[in-house]
């Protein structure tokens, strides 16, 4: 591992009411040898919408006391937790650019020894896996992919805004997390509702089923979308959507989404087991999500020697040479970028028993539309090579491929009708000295 770069900012939720995020944080870290380390001596952040509304100077003072901690190890802070980073990213930003206020502030730091200079920096733990690490890394690492899994990121309020201050992502159409979900192997899934609260802040107030209405509306709309499992950092968006709708499915409502935080779908995907994660903590059942990777593992095992998967999935995502394929355009029995988006979805087994992938003709005009020069024909390509080492192939295509190999030719030459076209007979075909090298080919393999 790293020498330690940073020091962790847990604050207070994480250890008090999700361990098993901190587990799967310091596990994932680990592997990806992230440098970090704990300090002594720090308190709640302190959360911006109960304390700062209460008393801004003590809001303040206790952000400041937590940065200068950090700033006297010589460390940059990182934190898992969406409200503490708000709160010390808002402190770092007007303590850096207000000196009336950071000399008041230091006044009193400066009683127990401390003094805030603002040189460190404050990172989001998707900021550091993004940014730092990056998603090529992480790929890298990756030994169990979720392929074929449809994943739903919830970035939550306070990872991204106020945009002033944060200043990472794309407040309102944010990416990063995103694509850390793709670096798993998984598609991230775009939906209406992606930047709505999780409603958490309205339990504060007391407001349980206002709450509840926010949570439920999002949770409704990723059923309706098919997703497989939502994933998010922020561990009030947790409690939220875990917790909260696990309540609701005990009193009769039909809402089932498994909910991960990010270290613990990226620990699973870096070989970790569920049982080191802790995902029995977890209160909305996941067996089945892991149950349904752990046979797309099987599935897409054997796809993925001949495909580039990430490529696939930019080729279904674009679409763009479908209109242009001679034989989607010519019959309603061939939807090829349909036949794709089922193979992204792990039903390889029911495409390799069908007639459609043989559809393609392999007329090479999707190769030369392609932006990635992919071609939606080297998908059919592959199909139909795993139909054929199944014996799941059309009775034409298996006779011919069964006199090639038998003559080392589609068909023998006819010579009857050759002779009297006054062409000469052709020199033998060297059938027997063929079979020999493919035999050789074979011993081999």
């Amino acid at each position: 591992m790293e020498l330690a770069k940073y020091a962790f900012f847990w604050g207070c939720q994480i250890p008090a009411r999700l361990p098993f995020m901190e587990k799967s944080t310091r596990l994932a870290l680990d592997r990806l040898a992230v440098g970090y380390t704990d300090l002594a001596g720090f308190t709640c952040c302190p959360e911006k919408s109960l304390v700062k509304n209460f008393n801004k100077e003590q809001w303040l003072l206790t952000a400041a006391r937590n940065l200068s901690l950090a700033e006297r190890a010589g460390l940059d802070l990182i934190t898992a937790c969406n409200g503490c980073y708000s709160t010390l990213k808002s402190a770092h930003m007007q303590l850096r650019t207000d000196h009336e206020l950071k000399k008041r502030v230091n006044y009193f730091l400066q009683q127990v020894g401390l003094a805030y200079q603002g040189a460190l920096k404050v990172k989001h733990l998707v900021e550091l896996l993004h940014d730092e690490v990056g998603p090529g890394k992480i790929r890298s690492y990756v030994r169990k992919p979720f392929s074929g899994m449809r994943i739903a990121s919830h970035p939550g309020c306070h990872m991204l805004r106020p945009s002033s201050v944060i200043r990472f992502d794309d407040p309102l159409k944010p990416a990063k997390l995103d694509a850390l979900v793709e670096a798993l192997g998984a598609h991230s899934v775009d939906y209406q509702l992606k930047m709505t609260c999780c409603g958490g802040a309205l339990s504060h107030a007391g407001e349980e089923e206002d709450s509840l209405a926010l949570t439920r509306k999002k949770l409704l709309e990723l059923q309706k979308m098919r997703v497989d499992a939502m994933v998010l950092l922020c561990p009030a968006c947790f409690i939220q959507y875990d917790q909260k709708q696990y309540l609701a499915q005990r009193r009769g409502e039909r809402l089932n989404i498994p909910v991960f935080t990010y270290p613990e779908l990226l620990g699973l995907a870096l070989g970790l087991k569920r049982e080191e994660l802790g995902l029995e903590s977890h209160r909305v059942a996941t067996g089945d999500f892991l149950a349904r990777w752990e046979q797309n593992l099987d599935r897409f095992g054997e796809v993925k020697q001949y495909l580039d998967l990430p490529a696939v999935r930019r080729c279904f995502e674009c679409g763009a040479c479908v209109a242009d394929c001679p034989v989607a355009e010519t019959t309603d029995s061939f939807k090829p970028r349909e036949l794709i988006g089922r193979l992204l979805e792990g039903k390889i087994e029911e495409l390799l028993q069908s007639k459609e992938p043989w559809y393609c003709v392999e007329c090479h005009t999707c190769y030369e539309l392609c932006p990635q020069k992919f071609g939606m024909e080297k998908v059919f390509g592959v199909l139909k090579r795993l139909a054929w080492e199944r014996g799941l192939v059309p009775a034409s295509i298996k006779g011919g491929i069964g006199t090639f190999l038998k003559t080392g030719r589609l068909g023998e030459p006819d010579e009857k009708n050759r002779k009297k076209l006054g062409l000469e007979p052709l020199p033998s075909g060297g059938a027997e000295d063929w079979q020999k090298l493919l035999e050789i080919c074979h011993k081999q393999e």
